[in-house]
């Protein structure tokens, strides 16, 4: 294996270790509350105060130690008036202003002022369908802590909103094609059917993922059902090519596959109907598979009956992937098209779009002061410091990883580099920033810029980040 120092840090791992990756941030933590967000300490925390630029370095108060864990006082404090939904903003003790909307995060009973990055498209602080405005899902896992995207773990989450538009238009024919390539033939080990052989690596795939996350209640995103989509395709096929088969010889294959095409059209419109999204023009699919049984009756005509259903399941999908791939989508947290019912450009889209905009005058102050250095400034991760990326093409540090909570980059690394010159500035704060040691040493030994000081909203996402130059 490759020595810890001569690789990259392994993101959210905890111990810098494939297998702490493994079996912690993306296994047993995912499944309760208790982890899975971050790989490092929480975030929330604040920058230091520290002296402008010219003044004494040794000037300032000490950083917090241990940051909150959940929502500050100050957020909970923010919504204390307001109703679920409101736009909000309150201030950290160190002047950092930070814009939000009123929510109830998982297992809190009270409204909080959550970051406008932090809130994915299509929630804008809204409960979820059935719950009364003003009430949380505070029971429900998935999602970030100020998220619910994923609904309520259990049997039925793949087959129910939120989560039924991402990947499940066609997974009860999957699963019947599970039972379907089970019972392709007499099992024998070593297996020797091909049926057999693809049931073990594609429907172990498939009943892997499902189980998982269905029994998931932490971190869990709705982009994550993604990882069905290559086993699930292929049981749809093993299944469609077995009763293909069949019904060469066999009647009842074709009835089996109209009852199985019937139940997955029957899931189609009631998980459109789910998001406002059904239309006439879907009981096309209905239609055809109408058709399809009919053709069965007729002679020489089971070719195009097998056609007309298998045709029937993918209309209401395709019709799903081209919406998706049309309407605009949410850049940190994608999902498929929400529906009718729901908008793509809520407030929360806005707010994060204008979050997306670096300031360009913080730019060209970065870009004219590091002329022939590595790094153009260095910032808590890499969802603070991606648009900056974008917008010059110059590296930036990531001192926490993917979230700010990874011990990526220590206080000695950023000595070391800046003592090279290959650093000069550290833009730290907002909701990521709050590694006491690191925050310490730019109170210690680094000055704020006076152009860009706690107070100003300029950072990445529209937080408020203080501008450190480290000599």
């Amino acid at each position: 294996m490759v020595p810890a120092d001569s690789r990259p840090y392994i993101g959210s791992s905890d111990n810098n270790t494939v297998m702490g990756l493994i079996f912690g941030h993306n296994g047993a933590s995912r499944l309760d509350m208790t982890g899975g967000g971050q790989g490092g300490p929480q975030n929330g925390g604040t920058p230091p105060s520290a002296p402008q630029a010219g003044t004494n370095p040794n000037q300032g108060t000490q950083p917090q130690q241990n940051p909150r864990q959940g929502p500050p006082q100050q957020a909970l404090d923010a919504c204390a008036t307001s109703t679920q939904g409101d736009a909000c903003s309150f201030t950290q003790q160190n002047g950092n202003t930070i814009n939000g909307t009123c929510i109830i995060p998982p297992n809190q009973n009270q409204l909080a002022c959550a970051p406008a990055g932090m809130i994915p498209q299509g929630q804008n602080g809204q409960a979820p369908n059935g719950a009364p405005n003003g009430q949380g899902p505070q029971g429900q896992g998935g999602g970030t802590p100020f998220s619910q995207e994923t609904g309520t773990p259990g049997v039925l989450r793949f087959f129910t909103q939120p989560l039924s538009k991402q990947m499940s238009w066609l997974l009860p024919f999957a699963l019947i094609s599970v039972l379907l390539a089970l019972f392709a033939s007499r099992i024998r080990l070593p297996l020797e059917s091909g049926a057999h052989k693809a049931l073990l690596l594609w429907g172990g795939w498939l009943l892997t993922c499902i189980v998982f996350f269905s029994m998931v209640s932490g971190i869990f995103h709705s982009y994550y059902a993604i990882m069905l989509a290559p086993a699930l395709g292929a049981m749809v096929g093993i299944g469609f090519a077995q009763l293909w088969s069949w019904g060469e010889d066999k009647k009842w294959a074709g009835m089996l596959l109209a009852a199985s095409a019937a139940v997955t059209v029957g899931f189609q419109y009631f998980a459109a109907s789910q998001y406002g999204d059904f239309a006439w023009w879907m009981i096309g699919s209905g239609i055809l598979l109408g058709l399809g049984i009919i053709f069965q009756f007729i002679k020489s005509g089971r070719r195009l009956a097998y056609v007309s259903m298998l045709a029937a399941m993918l209309i209401i999908p395709m019709y799903w992937t081209v919406m998706t791939s049309v309407e605009s989508s949410d850049i940190n947290l994608p999902t498929a098209y929400t529906g009718a019912s729901q908008t793509q450009d809520g407030p929360d889209r806005a707010r994060q779009q204008q979050g997306s905009n670096v300031n360009a005058e913080l730019l060209s102050y970065l870009e004219a002061n590091t002329q022939g250095m590595k790094y153009l400034v260095a910032v808590p991760s890499s969802q603070q410091g991606s648009q900056l990326v974008i917008a010059t093409g110059r590296p930036v540090l990531f001192m926490g990883g993917f979230s700010g909570g990874d011990e990526v980059v220590t206080v000695d690394d950023l000595k070391e580099m800046v003592a090279n010159g290959e650093l000069r500035y550290v833009l730290y704060g907002g909701d990521r920033g709050n590694n006491a040691e690191i925050s310490s040493w730019l109170q210690t030994s680094c000055s704020v810029v006076q152009e860009y000081s706690q107070t100003n909203t300029g950072g990445p996402q529209g937080q408020s980040m203080t501008l450190y130059m480290c000599k």
